[in-house]
């Protein structure tokens, strides 16, 4: 059997919580985990995609399962704009995704390893490149979003790849040692929010602080006034 298709039935038969799988038009699976029903969502595409993406999203529910209930937490205080309380959601996930791509290469390190390669060639140029970077407080940026991909990517081929691989890009650059800090195969809360705190560092966003006994975490926002 295949590595992409044995990974696939092992990681969804360990799973103990309910899944809900949801049709949707999306290209790209995705999907979400409720610690306090002991449950996750999955919206599948109608057509079949991407099978590293939806083990991908099968092993993000995994670690929510065995990982503080905080983990999985998209609760934001502390912003009363809709922008900063996407942003700061987005910041949440961007760190899962260090995680979730260790585990994603312990089970597949082949199909990983040719992902990622692609990717880095074909951002070759642009992390070869040295672009301006202006933080928009109120909004998640097309820029913002795409420094934390290009270094979550740089980290990963670091990791996996190449310990040398480098970019011009400052911004990127402090991503990818944002994450690179902490082990991923090691998946603790006090690494998490290293992590996270360390992304927000790396872009000029005020830090995260985690209340763990109400399940939410804490940002003081200077311009979230109205």
């Amino acid at each position: 059997m295949p590595c992409l298709d044995r990974a696939l039935t092992e990681v969804r038969a360990s799973l103990t919580w309910t899944i809900e799988e949801v049709a949707s038009d999306a290209e790209a699976p995705e999907g979400w985990s409720n610690p306090e029903t002991r449950t996750h969502v999955l919206l599948a595409p109608r057509h079949p995609g991407s099978r590293l993406a939806l083990l991908r999203q099968l092993v993000h529910a995994a670690l929510c399962e065995h990982m503080p209930r905080l983990y999985a937490s998209s609760t934001v205080w502390g912003v009363s704009l809709g922008g900063q309380v996407v942003t700061r959601k987005h910041y949440l996930r961007a760190t899962r995704e260090w995680y979730a791509a260790a585990r994603l290469a312990e089970l597949c390190p082949d199909e990983v390893d040719a992902a990622l390669a692609n990717a880095s060639a074909a951002a070759r140029e642009r992390l070869a490149t040295i672009r301006p970077f202006v933080l928009d407080r109120l909004n998640l940026g097309p820029d913002e979003r795409g420094r934390l991909a290009d270094g979550l990517l740089l980290a990963q081929v670091r990791r996996r790849l190449d310990p040398a691989a480098d970019t011009a890009d400052s911004v990127t650059g402090a991503v990818a040692a944002a994450y690179g800090q902490v082990d991923p195969e090691a998946p603790d809360m006090p690494g998490f929010l290293t992590v996270v705190n360390g992304l927000c560092a790396a872009t000029g966003r005020r830090p995260f602080t985690p209340v763990p006994r109400k399940g939410y975490w804490m940002v003081r926002e200077s311009d979230s006034a109205p």
